[in-house]
């Protein structure tokens, strides 16, 4: 049998990563065929005049003569050409071309002739970072102020309404002070307000979508991991911060709506984004495909990734307005970063791949899709340019968002049907265990009662012979006398004691056996048995049960034993002319039997103990504390509750409290 020189998990690992390539690659052509500035712009006419279609929209990549370190007006060109470099948009990022110093900053006037006829929109986005237009001569609006005097950015999408009847000379003037991008690096849009308008709408219904879905799982996850911090979840933390950090990257094109004038901070915030997004990303992997070891290549990737956040953050901010030249390494360095962290992603993954551990296709597929977009970004600088759809760089990123929220759904799936299988299997444990303690305790009621009864028979003799000796007075002296009248007194110690511990054994020995059952009835038989009893200790005993019907379930036997015991408790502590009251009322959930008597009441200290085993207040009578005990674990089985309510000298009364059977379906 030939061996195979890839395993299993291997060759998958493969098809995985190259149907990921595919797939991205007929993506991304899709996208720079059908969604691209680059190609739907506006077509050339004879001496460089754009023609504007009079229904659709272009943009306006290409003509554009580009006047570096100048601001023009209208009035400047009626007196003779000035020299320009012929440029399309997108073609130079900022000025260190045509400055000795490499300084990118400065002003420029960029300005293009148009052909139409009708109304049209014109969609500026995005100038950097400070522009003011002109048509014809007529000033059309300003964002921000074109200066080098009074310089004032203003990042914002801006739309120009107007009439094109034959040509149009269109300006456009800009300042960049602020940004390592200035000028018109974003081509300009131009088309029927309908087109126009619709194309600015899809393109926030899709970013809404980015941003709003993502915003939504980090909220979530982050509040699921503060919830259960406790348990270690901090792959869930990490998904959380993966996907705030797309929404803080996504959100810009709403903030360009409204012109946001703190440049500088607002590109800091998308740029430390798109780095903590990375670095999100590679954490999660590592503690999926690499939780155990590899400790120095987690702190290397920390310190690497904290120094490229400190770098975005820093230089924008205080390092290029004092040494301007460093922008031209500045973007490069950021975007190779990107690809390079990509590109380690991927090879995480795929060594997770290979290691056949779970969930990892997803996860790798979309590593892949993040990495060809991000090295696809680099490489389509100022060839690709979407009208409606987001950048290349975008759809790798919220592939890798998307990516880790299937993987989380697919933990939470499986590590619910763990949770359910170790229910089941618990379930059954308990059930095993019950059964066992149950026949233990069986077995055990059964012993005690079997030695009880062997016992019963020589305690029994024992007791009658001494009251024969006792009775007949034979040969009996006064001291003989008085010990064989203690040893009867002992005896029927032994007696009580004895019963009760057949009562606990009884008790104890096998589940109660419940069966739904009338208590009206039941406690008007109970009276009738008990009256003629009672009455011989002298109290009278009276009853008031409700009419209405009401049904519980109950052991016959066991209910009748417990208030057996409150009955007797009842009468060995109400004088002769007292009374005891036995009484049942119900609501819509509870049935109520109260056994009252006007007796000498219990101390208000002793209350807290009356239900405990072998607490008594009447030892000289032997007493043995174990008939309340009994009675309230009755109760309990019977899933009620007994409570007590006395004072001494005024009597006590037991209040019993059992749900009510409210329909047959209940107990069926």
């Amino acid at each position: 049998m030939k061996q195979r020189i890839l395993p299993k998990s291997g060759i998958q690992t493969m098809l995985v990563v190259a149907g990921a390539i595919m797939v991205s690659l007929l993506g991304l052509l899709a996208f720079t065929r059908f969604d691209n500035k680059y190609i739907t712009k506006a077509a050339p006419a004879q001496d460089n005049v754009y023609i504007i279609p009079e229904k659709g929209y272009c943009s306006l990549v290409d003509g554009w003569e580009f006047y570096p370190d100048l601001l023009l007006f209208p009035e400047d060109f009626s007196s003779g050409p000035l020299p320009y470099y012929r440029t399309w948009a997108g073609e130079y990022p900022n000025l260190s071309l045509f400055h000795e110093d490499k300084n990118p900053y400065g002003i420029s006037t960029w300005r293009l002739h148009l052909r139409g006829n009708g109304s049209v929109l014109l969609y500026l986005q995005e100038p950097l970072c400070a522009a003011r237009l002109f048509l014809n001569g007529q000033s059309l609006g300003e964002t921000g102020t074109v200066s080098s005097e009074r310089y004032s950015p203003l990042i914002k999408d801006s739309v120009y309404s107007f009439v094109l009847e034959g040509e149009t000379e269109l300006i456009i003037q800009t300042a960049n002070y602020s940004h390592y991008y200035g000028g018109i690096w974003y081509a300009p849009v131009i088309g029927d307000a309908q087109s126009v308008g619709r194309l600015i709408s899809l393109r926030m219904l899709l970013y809404g979508f980015l941003f709003f879905s993502s915003l939504t799982l980090s909220l979530f996850c982050i509040a699921l991991w503060e919830r259960k911090k406790s348990d270690g979840s901090t792959a869930t933390f990490y998904f959380g911060m993966l996907s705030l950090s797309f929404a803080l990257r996504i959100c810009y094109p709403f903030l360009r709506l409204f012109g946001v004038p703190f440049v500088r901070a607002l590109y800091v915030v998308e740029d430390a984004a798109a780095i903590s997004g990375i670095y999100f990303s590679i954490r999660i992997a590592l503690m999926l495909f690499l939780p155990d070891g590899f400790k120095r290549l987690k702190k290397a990737l920390g310190i690497l990734s904290l120094g490229a956040c400190f770098v975005v953050i820093v230089a924008p901010l205080f390092v290029f307005p004092v040494i301007p030249n460093l922008v031209l390494w500045y973007g490069p360095l950021v975007s190779w970063y990107k690809v390079i962290m990509a590109f380690f992603l991927i090879s995480l993954t795929v060594y997770g791949g290979f290691m056949g551990l779970l969930h990892t296709k997803t996860v790798l597929a979309a590593a892949v899709a993040n990495g060809i977009c991000l090295f696809y970004s680099v490489l389509s600088i100022g060839y690709y340019e979407p009208f409606v759809g987001a950048y290349p760089e975008e759809y790798g990123a919220f592939c890798m968002v998307a990516a880790f929220a299937l993987l989380m759904v697919q933990r939470s799936k499986r590590m619910a049907e763990e949770n359910i299988k170790l229910n089941l299997h618990l379930q059954k444990e308990v059930a095993e265990k019950t059964e066992h303690l149950q026949k233990l305790l069986s077995e055990r009621g059964q012993l005690i009662a079997e030695l009880g009864h062997d016992m019963k028979s020589p305690l029994t003799s024992l007791s009658n012979m001494t009251q024969i000796i006792r009775l007949n007075d034979i040969m009996l002296d006064e001291d003989t006398h008085k010990r064989i009248v203690h040893i009867e007194e002992q005896c029927n110690i032994l007696s009580d004691r004895l019963k009760s511990i057949q009562e606990i054994a009884a008790q104890t020995s096998s589940p109660v056996k419940m069966e739904p059952m009338p208590l009206n009835t039941f406690l008007a038989d109970f009276y009738h048995n008990c009256r003629p009893i009672i009455e011989l200790y002298g109290p009278n005993f009276l009853a008031d049960i409700a009419p209405r019907p009401c049904h519980i379930m109950a052991n016959r036997e066991q209910l009748f034993r417990a208030l057996e015991n409150l009955l007797y408790n009842a009468a060995d502590f109400t004088p002769p002319d007292g009374k005891i009251t036995l009484s049942l009322s119900a609501d819509d959930d509870f049935a109520y039997i109260v056994v009252s008597d006007t007796g000498c009441g219990i101390p208000e200290k002793d209350l807290p103990n009356i239900f405990h085993r072998a607490y008594t207040t009447r030892s000289d009578k032997g007493g043995q504390g174990l008939g309340l005990a009994i009675t309230h674990a009755i109760i309990l089985e019977h899933a009620g509750q007994i409570e007590v309510d006395s004072r001494e000298g005024a009597g006590t009364s037991f209040t019993i409290s059992l749900p009510i059977l409210k329909s047959k379906n209940e107990y069926l």
